[in-house]
């Protein structure tokens, strides 16, 4: 399915690029142009925590600002993918399991063990896992898509990429706020609002707060209830206090809280045991699956089953700026707590083969960090030293149960002694727990030599030690698997009590700790050939750290459990690239243009199986290809983007393992773009419309695995909105619609649990549309 072109298609675009340049070069001014009808706003950018010109920035960035964010109506950073072509994100459950892919490359899984290869920062602080970053997002000021290993510059390691959010800060120009109404079908309604108070002449403050809610997309067949709604609230304060013109203190603190029907999958290839599934539920009086077609969006669950999703995310933050005179000192102190817990029959059918009962999955991340950085000016040197601190504690209770048609789907009474069969109560299963806390200390440099006014070069610097610690335990609470080895149905027992149900824990669990230390950074090469067109070149290496799996299956002797059994070693990646940035016919046009190959060592894989998650370390793994990002506005009103990346992420032959080698990355599509439209015209008198739309075109990708039933095949979305405005921007009337052909695509395709040959399948979001209002003051 992957072509390995990616050095011809990145010669073929760098060579257009360079083609380009003579008749850029001859239309660039020499000084700053004037202001003009068609002139794109300049994008001024943090991804090097100083403020710069995006075109003067030697990385890899995509900077949305705040107006495109609103003409997209993007809320939370699953909705960047129709901007930014680069980022792949997958849902395919609750928060826990989401993803986000860079270049390719991200971290799938509700395993808590693995950290994000993808970081998330949000107002200075780094979110511990992807999931835990799914929080509204309220009022924004811009968003930065790094792209490629990040590590001297932005909290902890990343070794795919980082997404860097700035929400709005309180100011002291007087008061203000907004008022925001939504309705839109599936009865989504949400109401938002935000107030601006200056205290004083140095303090303000500035509080946001939000309620969303929206049935489910999937009726169940055996209830009368929709299954993966919305029940989602948000609040967050932000205090900013200056006591004096050289010290600077914000305040931050923020809670999320959701209370969803989550988790839901439907059929998507019906197999063997199809029939059975029907006629089992069918005994009890209930439907197993009532269509194989998975767009017909008709789930079924067993009655008594719930499928829920509770999670509690707050947390609170302090930053203090101090100039110092001869240098800047940052200080940012921030304590975060994420809790999740989940009921779901995880067989996702009419058939009551398997599920976690209320609480049954449980996960909890503490986290206090602590980042200092002091940045100045020296001759011909921009210098940063800092260091960061973090200390996270990390709980996963998961407990299995057995439904009662558990022994029935494998055979029944054609398979298992009477006996056997006496013993097994429905509800019976397994639990596993682990406990682990890890410590990142790290101390880091980030330098830019100014070699000439045009020659520059960035060297950066970090070193970092990582130490975990895990206390994992099991318990097996199924008599009739625990007395199995007494019977004589070893067959039948094998099949079952495993892997889930391991007849030798009883319970049994162990200790462990590992420590890791690993030296990354970057460098750099940047040239200016003209104010308005610039090239760079560098080296980056990057670094994740190891960990354990928190799965009780990943115990090699499960009756004399040895928790080094679960330990996966670090992940790094030696990454190269080569960019181009121009702003041409007096900045009514801009481009970015990045080449990049990337290769990973001991890259950290972990696959779903249909009932367990395995983790394996590769020898090695590459990502590479080309992005290429322009805007246009050709005439006043109108402004075009396309953002086009090719990408070709794969297993090489030397990466250690027969089962990868040679083998393209699942959630990685070769081609992406991503194309938005935006025209601002005046209608009568006061009145301003804004119409806007965009869309994704992605090329077919493995939604998990290697198996060619979980491939989604290429496919396009697109989102729209047109918005009424009043010039004094005082109020707004938004017409919007979201997938707006309505187009049939999967999320993810995984083995259907205990079904052998039939798949389940979390989908895309149908079609949905709505109308918003807005009251600025």
């Amino acid at each position: 399915m992957t072509i390995r072109g990616s050095i011809s298609v990145s010669a073929l675009l760098l060579a257009a690029s360079l083609g380009a340049t003579p008749v850029w070069a001859q239309t660039a001014p020499q000084t700053p142009p004037q202001d003009s009808a068609t002139q794109l706003d300049e994008v001024i950018v943090t991804a090097t925590k100083r403020e710069e010109r995006l075109i003067d920035v030697p990385v890899a960035v995509t900077a949305i600002g705040s107006e495109q964010l609103q003409n997209s109506g993007v809320s939370d950073i699953r909705e960047l993918t129709g901007l930014a072509p680069s980022v792949q994100f997958q849902t395919p459950g609750g928060g826990a399991d989401s993803s986000i892919r860079i270049r390719g490359i991200g971290t799938t899984s509700t395993n808590p063990g693995l950290e994000s290869s993808v970081g998330v920062v949000i107002d200075g602080v780094t979110r511990a896992r992807t999931g835990v970053a799914l929080s509204e997002l309220g009022d924004l000021e811009r968003i930065e898509v790094l792209r490629g290993p990040q590590g001297t510059l932005f909290g902890r390691n990343t070794s795919s990429g980082l997404i860097n959010i700035v929400t709005r800060a309180p100011s002291f120009a007087g008061v203000e706020g907004r008022l925001e109404g939504t309705y839109g079908d599936f009865s989504n309604m949400r109401v938002a609002g935000a107030i601006n108070l200056p205290l004083s002449d140095n303090a303000a403050l500035r509080v946001e707060a939000s309620s969303e809610t929206r049935d489910g997309f999937y009726p169940d067949a055996n209830s009368q209830e929709t299954l993966d709604n919305l029940d989602r609230q948000f609040i967050r304060a932000k205090l900013r206090w200056e006591p004096s013109e050289t010290l600077s203190w914000l305040f931050s603190a923020d809670y999320t809280q959701r209370e969803e029907n989550c988790c839901v999958a439907v059929l998507a290839i019906a197999g063997p045991t199809y029939g059975l599934v029907n006629t089992l539920a069918g005994a009890r009086g209930e439907i197993g699956y009532t269509s194989n077609n998975p767009f017909d969006r008709e789930a079924s669950k067993s009655v008594g089953r719930v499928n829920s999703e509770n999670i509690d995310d707050w947390g609170f933050s302090a930053q203090a700026n101090w100039d110092l005179g001869w240098a800047d000192l940052t200080s940012v102190t921030a304590y975060r707590s994420w809790e999740a817990s989940r009921s779901q029959d995880f067989d996702h059918s009419g058939a009551d083969l398997g599920f976690f009962a209320p609480d049954g999955l449980h996960q909890n991340f503490d986290v206090f960090t602590q980042e200092i950085r002091l940045q100045g000016t020296a001759g011909m040197v921009d210098w940063l030293v800092g260091a960061y601190y973090s200390d996270e504690d990390v709980r996963n209770d998961s407990a299995y149960r057995m439904g009662a048609d558990y022994p029935l789907i494998y055979g029944g009474a054609a398979t298992f002694q009477a006996t056997t069969l006496a013993a097994f109560t429905p509800g019976d299963g397994a639990r596993g727990v682990g406990e682990q806390n890890g410590r990142d200390m790290s101390v880091f440099t980030h330098n830019i030599f100014n070699i000439t006014d045009q020659l520059s070069v960035t060297a950066g610097l970090r070193y970092t030690n990582n130490k975990k610690s895990i206390d994992f335990w099991g318990e097996n609470f199924n008599p009739a698997c625990n007395s199995a080895v007494a019977t004589s149905d070893a067959p039948g027992i094998t099949r079952f009590c495993a892997p889930f149900w391991d007849t030798r824990f009883n319970p049994a669990g162990d200790t462990d700790s590992r420590s890791e230390d690993a030296v990354t950074g970057t460098f750099n090469v940047s040239y200016e050939f003209l104010p308005t067109l610039t090239t760079y070149l560098s080296y980056s290496r990057g670094y994740k750290s190891g960990g354990y799996n928190f799965d009780r299956a990943g115990f090699t002797t499960p009756a004399t459990p040895n928790a080094r059994d679960l330990a996966f070693s670090e992940e790094t990646v030696d990454a190269y690239e080569f960019g181009l940035k121009g702003e041409f016919f007096d900045r009514s046009l801009t481009a970015n243009l990045a080449i990049f190959h990337q290769k990973f060592s001991g890259f950290q894989l972990i696959e779903y199986t249909g009932v367990n998650f395995v983790v394996r370390s590769l020898e090695e793994a590459i990502s590479e290809g080309a992005e290429l990002e322009v805007t246009w506005r050709p005439m006043q009103g109108l402004t075009l983007t396309n953002g086009l990346s090719y990408t070709d992420a794969y297993y090489p032959t030397s990466a250690g393992n027969s089962t990868y080698s040679g083998r393209e990355m699942e959630q990685s599509p070769d081609w992406v773009n991503v194309t938005s439209v935006t025209y601002e015209f005046p209608i009568s008198g006061d009145l301003t419309g804004v119409a806007y739309i965009d869309n994704r075109y992605s090329s077919e990708f493995f939604t998990g695995g290697f198996d060619p039933n979980r491939v989604q095949p290429s496919f396009s979305v697109a989102n729209a909105r047109f918005s009424l405005r009043h010039e004094s921007g005082d109020w707004a009337v938004d017409l919007w619609a979201r997938n707006l052909f309505d187009k049939d695509y999967f999320r993810r395709i995984i083995p259907a649990t205990f079904q052998a040959g039939s798949y389940s399948a979390f989908l895309g979001d149908p079609r949905t549309w709505g109308v918003t209002l807005r009251r600025n003051f």
